[in-house]
């Protein structure tokens, strides 16, 4: 393990559940030496992503819990709130969140840091975009119901496309605040937004686990929910939750729910690093022997 082991970093969506990746890159960071050399991020991974380049992953788990204590409901409670937001608070809270975790120190390290692409989708009709969003959300759950795979096809096959986002550039151009909310669109409930001139829906509709444009070398996927199929590829490693987290994706009430799942998270990159360290003395012990996937 003295060797950095993991060249690319892939951050699943999950929205309150991403809080598992924050507990997990703790546990493991420093024992690994993890400095991945290409990131990607979809949907709240996106926002894990920028996180753990600028280094704010505890920042985000205060500031996003001190904006839960504020709130008792998920929906509007007045016209003034429903005439910015639609039916629920997310989007405005969100945006107040990733802006305050985000400081001018963390956007300097994501500019200056690894190759960082998120993934955004659009959906196939620009002129009626949201009524389209909602045949796109029942291939999305058809898509995680059979095929139970974080490599998502069945919005893809009704129009719906996406494409990877330089977050470094859109952190020089300050755009990178905009650029993870577009990100975490979850349709249709949440208002649209555009990037470049284009309607944008949250990208894990297209892919849970997106990699790096220039894919290569040992790969760390980072998931929030457990799947059926996870694929079989010798260069990645796909770690998913022991069991399901405390926190539901869009309860933004709650904060023991999401200080509970950074906990999940620990306990299960104390297991991973248990694991990763079995395979890896075997292999020292018996160098024919193949590498023993901790996942």
């Amino acid at each position: 393990m003295a060797d950095a082991p993991f060249e690319q970093l892939v951050f699943s969506g999950g929205g309150t559940r991403c809080f598992w990746h924050g507990g997990f890159l703790d546990t493991v960071r420093r024992p690994l030496d993890l400095k991945p050399q290409r990131v990607s991020g979809v949907s709240g991974g996106a926002l894990s992503a920028a996180c753990f380049i600028g280094d704010r992953d505890e920042k985000l788990l205060e500031v996003m819990g001190a904006a839960f204590d504020r709130r008792d409901v998920n929906v509007s409670i007045d016209w003034d709130e429903f005439d910015e937001n639609g039916l629920t608070p997310h989007q405005q809270m969100y945006r107040e969140v990733v802006r305050d975790t985000l400081d001018k120190e963390a956007i300097a390290a994501i500019c200056d840091g690894p190759v960082f692409e998120v993934l955004l989708a659009h959906p196939p009709h620009s002129h009626f975009a949201k009524l389209t969003t909602f045949p796109m959300m029942a291939a999305y759950m058809a898509d995680l119901a059979i095929r139970s795979t974080p490599h998502v096809i069945f919005p893809g096959r009704l129009g719906a496309d996406q494409e990877l986002v330089d977050a470094r550039q859109a952190a020089r151009d300050g755009k990178l605040v905009d650029l993870i909310c577009n990100a975490a669109v979850i349709p249709p409930v949440f208002n649209l937004q555009g990037w470049n001139g284009r309607k944008v829906i949250d990208g894990g509709m297209t892919s849970k686990a997106p990699m790096p444009s220039d894919n290569r070398g040992r790969t760390l996927v980072l998931l929030t929910r457990k799947f059926r199929n996870l694929p079989e590829h010798k260069d990645r490693v796909y770690v998913e939750p022991s069991e399901a987290v405390p926190a539901d994706k869009i309860d933004f009430t709650d904060r023991g729910k999401i200080v509970a799942t950074w906990d999940a998270g620990v306990a299960d990159g104390e297991t991973f690093l248990r694991a990763y360290g079995a395979a890896a003395h075997l292999v020292e012990g018996n160098s024919s022997q193949a590498p023993v996937d901790p996942a």
